[in-house]
């Protein structure tokens, strides 16, 4: 997908722009690396530790759409 693709999206309005927000940024990091912190905890199963490292990766992706 290029910025081309997504510039297309906004003029025919299937996509919406948003000004970046700096605290609710930080906040995405924040909980990207508090969940990737937990995912190493071998107290865990295999399966929540997955989870939470997919749930730090979706929060990275986010940051960085945001």
């Amino acid at each position: 997908m290029t910025l081309e693709y997504l510039d297309n999206l906004v003029k025919i309005k299937q996509l919406k722009t948003e000004p970046p927000d700096q605290i609710e940024f930080d906040g995405m990091l924040t909980s990207a690396k508090r969940r990737l912190q937990d995912s190493r905890l071998e107290s865990l199963s295999e399966d929540s530790r997955f989870s939470l490292a997919y749930g730090a990766a979706h929060a990275l992706d986010l940051a960085a759409m945001r």
